[in-house]
């Protein structure tokens, strides 16, 4: 072992590590191209439902920014007959025509009731003097909170399969 001999060291022989070269991050595997398009199907899936379901409720929203202008009125025949008038055109909007065209009194007064969920939202006071006093002199005032937080409700949750 006789290093002035001219011999050298094995170990200073041996070469550095060679690390492999990085994964690559492209292209990816078939799966991951699949799970891709399917993401991008339900992304655009997504979109249309959500612009079509906003179109089909854009009168709802119209409906209760006017909803909001009656509730300022101060007579209380104007605030029913116009209440009365926008209700009205809701319906005519989400039901047949021929369906609500020609109601009136107690047959419009049950269809307000039937036509909200299970359970009615309109009292039965509350919607008769509405309805009294859209066509006559009140004889009291209405209940004005009461009707706008029902009519909210009844533009928000009725439900109609024309629409």
């Amino acid at each position: 072992m006789n290093a002035a001999a001219g011999q050298t060291s094995p170990l200073a022989q041996l070469a550095d590590i060679h690390l492999p070269p990085p994964v690559a991050n492209f292209p990816w595997a078939p799966g991951w191209w699949v799970l891709l398009g399917i993401a991008v199907i339900a992304l655009l899936c997504g979109v249309f439902w959500y612009r079509q379901h906003r179109s089909k409720s854009a009168f709802r929203r119209a409906a209760l920014v006017e909803l909001s202008d009656i509730a300022t009125i101060e007579s209380d025949q104007l605030f029913a007959q116009q209440l009365n008038q926008l209700l009205r055109r809701v319906a005519l909007h989400s039901y047949p025509k021929e369906k609500i065209a020609g109601l009136s009194g107690d047959k419009w007064m049950d269809f307000l009731y039937q036509n909200c969920g299970e359970k009615p939202i309109f009292a039965d006071a509350s919607l008769e003097a509405l309805l009294q006093a859209a066509y006559q002199s009140p004889t009291h005032t209405l209940a004005r909170d009461g009707l706008i937080a029902e009519s909210k409700t009844w533009i928000r949750r009725h439900r109609s399969r024309h629409v």
